[in-house]
């Protein structure tokens, strides 16, 4: 009997080890899952950028600006070296920066510029992790075909949000609000849905029977 009593509590505490097991493991998936969830409007770059480490710079810094395709279907980055001075160690100025570079267009001849032509850079404030951008009215004139608006908010949003300390981008248009079917100027989250690499960026080769034909034979 007492042999027994040992085996069933054995057999029970056993038991009891493997529920608690069970619902540990399953924190821990659903832990991961939340990460993974969060990571998706992570930085790529993964670049922080405060006041400290700003002045601390050499005078130059990699950057990540956002354009879209010559396929016109994503945007794609283009890493830039961002030149800059002594004056310039503040998180608005740099930023303000890079949005110059994507205002510039790219290098890249696979990759076209996206903020629409005569856009010029207001103002630019970051607080609290959100980046509010002003454009003059040549911004807004490029908003009309609701596709393009899309490219155009999401390569400014993206282009921003490579810096872990700015999460959410606002932008208005002379300092008045933006109203869009294509998406909420005044609120945009990092969009990674839009974004592919390079690779995907390249035009589509035409293996059509015309261009064989154009081969010349030896």
């Amino acid at each position: 009997m007492r042999f027994k009593f040992i085996f069933t509590s054995i057999v029970a505490a056993m038991i009891l080890f493997a529920c608690t097991s069970c619902g540990v493991r399953k924190n821990s998936v659903d832990a991961d899952n939340s990460t993974l969830q969060n990571d998706e409007y992570n930085p790529v770059s993964s670049l922080t950028l405060t006041e400290v480490e700003a002045a601390a710079l050499n005078n130059s810094i990699k950057v990540k600006v956002y354009y879209k395709t010559l396929r016109g279907d994503k945007l794609c980055s283009e890493t830039k070296l961002l030149q800059f001075t002594d004056k310039d160690r503040k998180l608005d100025v740099l930023a303000s920066k890079i949005l110059e570079l994507a205002l510039s267009g790219p290098s890249n001849t696979s990759l076209v510029k996206t903020l629409p032509e005569g856009t010029k850079l207001n103002n630019l404030k970051i607080k609290n992790g959100v980046a509010y951008v002003d454009f003059n009215e040549a911004f807004a004139k490029g908003l009309q075909d609701s596709n393009e608006a899309v490219f155009i908010a999401y390569s400014v949003a993206n282009t921003l949000t490579e810096f872990k300390n700015v999460n959410r981008v606002a932008i208005t248009c002379n300092g008045n609000k933006i109203e869009s079917s294509a998406c909420n100027f005044s609120d945009l989250l990092r969009n990674t849905k839009i974004i592919t690499d390079i690779e995907s960026a390249l035009p589509k080769t035409d293996y059509s029977e015309n261009v064989f034909l154009e081969i010349e034979l030896e």
